[in-house]
């Protein structure tokens, strides 16, 4: 307990603050913390990339100008299923764009792929270099950008549905999840205190109610019950703090009522849940499904599908689809060398996003590959304790044998 209210007193914040600073001397570091800040402000629209996203076409050079092109053999396994994805994504979407000549806008979906897969390596080389060092810092960014957004959604009202800096409430609701897995994920391995640790939590969960967001919600709701066996007196004092900040009001109460009336209406009645998601493009369209349609140019399939020329609103409908059984079985292998090693408590923690990936396309949204390398990076130093051998310094390969 005596830990837990260190993290409250002044001096505790102030050295967390020096200690953030002084590791951003570091230029990847402090290009890093920038990012974190400004991924929850969404200012351009039309897909194009936000502040917090350009910002990652510096970082990625930055990081890697003096990596060795090798990484600890967890990183690696986890890397070689994800490049040959992001291969076969640029191949059928490239194919596709060739046959229908549509170069601009299906080629666009395959950079999407390419953008998180150059993240997730440059988190994985961070990781490397600083260890834990790096994984505080992020830890310490995600909590504090959080609180920002909790005490800005006094100031900024958004109706029933609040969006605060994002385009719409959807994306802050899979924001607050993401953030809510980091800060779970991290929580044991890292020592961080009850207090904050509860206060974060509770931070995500007011996010996900304020956006009126069912499946960010629900995802969150997920997380505490993880969180309630694995360790009780967070989930506790989350809940004392979550009930102190139900009585504060704000923009609290107008979300509540809007999310129990999500939750009671099925506003098409008309269609089942798998036609609204689109899941019916892919039953209607067949011929697709060994080696995948690719993504973009809808209209292809408007005729087909209940959502016209809409995207599949599923992360896992969209690979299947777009990318075929090809793609889904290297996909599926990527989550496997992810989680594979890994102890049953912290792999139970990846499983609200991934369920929240079947109502909801979120694979291009970054945090989810953010969480998913941090994921990595703490499987590494797991291992070895488990098999003691913690003090043997870690096997670096290449990630790509020749």
């Amino acid at each position: 307990m005596a830990k837990a209210n260190a993290l409250t007193k002044p001096e505790s914040m102030v050295a967390a603050l020096k200690q953030i600073l002084q590791l951003c001397r570091q230029p990847a570091l402090a290009i890093w913390v920038l990012y974190i800040v400004l991924s929850p402000f969404y200012v351009v629209h039309g897909g194009l990339p936000q502040p917090g996203d350009a910002l990652i076409f510096l970082l990625v050079p930055v990081a890697l100008i003096r990596w060795s092109g090798r990484l600890e053999r967890t990183s690696v396994h986890a890397m070689q299923p994800l490049l040959w994805f992001t291969y076969w994504v640029c191949l059928v979407n490239l194919g596709w764009a060739i046959y229908i000549a549509r170069f601009s806008i299906d080629l666009i979906y395959s950079f999407y792929y390419i953008y998180n897969t150059a993240l997730f390596l440059a988190v994985l080389v961070m990781y490397q270099r600083w260890k834990n060092a790096f994984l505080k810092l992020t830890v310490q960014i995600v909590f504090f950008t959080v609180l920002f957004q909790v005490a800005a959604s006094f100031v900024i009202r958004g109706g029933t549905r609040n969006a605060l800096f994002f385009s719409n409430p959807n994306q802050l609701g899979y924001y607050a999840l993401l953030s809510g897995c980091i800060l779970v994920l991290t929580q044991r391995q890292l020592g961080a205190g009850l207090v904050r640790s509860s206060i974060g939590l509770t931070g995500c969960a007011y996010l996900a109610v304020l956006s009126a967001s069912r499946s960010a919600l629900s995802g969150i709701a997920l997380l505490a019950v993880l969180l309630f066996f694995s360790n009780p007196r967070v989930f506790i004092t989350a809940a004392i703090v979550a009930i102190m900040l139900t009585f504060a009001g704000g923009p609290l109460s107008n979300s509540v009522d809007a999310l129990s009336r999500r939750f009671s209406e099925n506003r098409a009645p008309d269609k089942s849940f798998f036609e609204q998601r689109g899941y019916d493009r892919i039953w209607s369209n067949k011929e697709y499904l060994l080696t995948g349609a690719g993504e973009g140019n809808t209209a292809r399939f408007a005729e087909t599908t209940a959502i016209g020329l809409g995207e599949i609103h599923s992360s896992a409908g969209t690979v299947l689809f777009s990318y075929g059984m090809v793609g889904v079985a290297l996909f599926l292998a990527f989550i496997w060398r992810v989680l594979r090693g890994a102890p049953l408590r912290s792999s139970l923690i990846l499983l609200p996003p991934l369920i929240y990936g079947f109502a909801h396309q979120g694979l291009r949204f970054t945090m989810l590959w953010v969480l998913l390398a941090i994921f990595v990076a703490l499987k590494g130093p797991a291992k070895a304790l488990a098999s003691k051998k913690s003090s043997t310094p870690p096997e670096l390969r290449p990630i790509v044998s020749v």
